[in-house]
């Protein structure tokens, strides 16, 4: 057997990597731990209705991300208006943010004192290293706390001042106070961050719909796909890596095959710990420093037409450790078999070490029932049925201090010039799905010496 390109992981990165890679003529081999392709952006079926993990809008301002969107999908993708809102105590809050809808939800004097907080930041601002002082600077501390603070620590599991703002500055960029005041009283639209537009492109029936047909043309252009394939070991000697051990989930069989290089969007960790041999032990240092955040997800099937109309909502109600809820329909009325059922997505974060994400699925799924009714979107009397999917290492976790620990890592991959790391987890990098595509077109440029990008600071 042959040397060939070795990509790890079949989501956006790593099938992208493998569509350039069968453009110039080779025939990479892909190994993917899940059973379905697209990763992060894969969609689940469950007794007939469709689930995404997470939900996952195609919204992109790179025009060859938005051709290969239309290439693979033709008219199966749907135009949808977004609508998302913020659940806080109770009450419903537009987001991104409305002043009239804030003022009329919070109340002329709570308006006022947040007005008040967001002056006291806007000229006497703060140092903004961490994602707290960040947002003070742009929100003030009232608006923060009401709006911000409990979601993102729900997500992170940190508190927001030891969360960069690195976080902040590549997710909203554009998002401020000042802004949203300008055009309440103005009528100008402000220039927001790409994550905040009005509308967003979705397959009929979910992204892994198009993860599917992607995956399947790149079969047919002579790439070879292993689902339910683990990776054992990445070996290395000379400066070079040369060979990747894969085993089987269904028969436990290990196999070792030889490789010209290896495209990894497999957690960065992970793919350090696989290393064989193993890094020094500086690197493996560093790398003790970096966590993910894990990803859980409730999916719900309720006995009701309509609970509420957005497509999520982010659960800011620090009384419950829901954090943001999914309505599947909302996104795509194909998602659902029975236009009478929802289907809904209750969405939680956690890392390995916490007991809530070891639980039983039973007491996941009471736990999020309880959370539903807590916060008054939904009841237990409507269940029909349930199941719960895990995703390890989801999240990147922006942590201060991060980046001198992965610089570290990088600077020793450079010694593996064969050796890619793409993708949101292979990189430590939150990107969306699109910049991911693009960075596995890029890193296979690379290796075919095409083009020359600096893969860890694309845009």
């Amino acid at each position: 057997m042959g040397s060939e390109a070795i990509i790890l992981g079949g989501g956006p990165a790593g099938l992208a990597a493998a569509h350039e890679l069968t453009r110039a003529g080779q025939k990479p081999l892909v190994v993917d731990r899940d059973q379905a392709p697209g990763g992060l952006c894969r969609t689940v079926e469950f007794k007939g209705f469709l689930f995404d993990v997470g939900g996952h809008r195609f919204l992109t301002k790179y025009p060859e991300i938005q051709k290969l969107w239309h290439d693979v999908m033709g008219d199966d993708m749907l135009s949808v208006r977004r609508m998302s809102r913020i659940h806080y105590r109770g009450d419903f809050f537009k987001y991104p943010l409305s002043i009239p809808n804030a003022v009329a939800n919070l109340g002329p004097l709570e308006a006022i004192r947040c007005i008040a907080s967001f002056l006291q930041f806007r000229f006497n601002p703060i140092e903004s290293a961490s994602f707290e002082g960040w947002m003070y600077n742009r929100f003030g501390r009232r608006l923060f706390d009401i709006f911000f603070k409990t979601y993102t620590e729900k997500l992170w599991g940190i508190p927001c001042k030891t969360l960069s703002s690195d976080w902040a500055d590549q997710r909203i960029e554009n998002l401020s106070l000042g802004k949203a005041l300008k055009q309440a009283l103005f009528g100008r639209a402000q220039r927001g961050p790409k994550t905040l537009t009005e509308s967003f492109l979705y397959p009929k029936t979910g992204p892994g719909e198009f993860y599917r047909r992607y995956q399947d043309q790149i079969s047919a252009a002579g790439a070879e796909i292993r689902h339910a394939t683990e990776v054992v070991k990445i070996r290395h000697e000379g400066g070079k890596v040369k060979s990747v051990v894969t085993r089987s989930l269904a028969s436990g069989v290990e196999e070792e095959r030889p490789a010209t290089a290896v495209f990894s969007s497999i957690s960065l960790l992970r793919m350090l710990q696989m290393l064989d041999p193993a890094p020094p032990e500086e690197v493996l240092r560093a790398s003790r420093e970096l966590r993910y955040r894990n990803y859980l997800v409730v999916n719900a099937i309720m006995d009701r037409e309509n609970l509420f109309p957005d497509q999520w909502v982010y659960i800011q109600s620090p009384e419950v450790r829901l954090a943001r809820l999914q309505n599947y329909k909302n996104w795509s009325p194909y998602m659902v078999p029975d236009p009478k059922k929802t289907s809904l997505g209750l969405e939680y974060f956690a890392s390995s070490d916490e007991s809530f994400w070891n639980l039983p699925d039973s007491e996941l799924i009471a736990w999020a029932l309880s959370d539903l009714e807590r916060v008054g979107l939904g009841s237990r009397k409507y269940l029909l049925d349930a199941f719960v999917i895990r995703q390890r290492d989801a999240y990147p976790i922006y942590n201060l201090g991060y980046k001198k620990h992965l610089t570290v890592i990088r600077e020793w991959l450079k010694t593996l010039p064969n050796l890619f790391p793409v993708g949101r987890a292979g990189l430590f990098r939150y990107c969306n799905s699109d910049l991911a595509l693009l960075l596995g077109f890029y890193a296979a440029r690379n290796f075919l010496g095409t083009a020359k990008h600096d893969i860890w600071n694309v845009d």
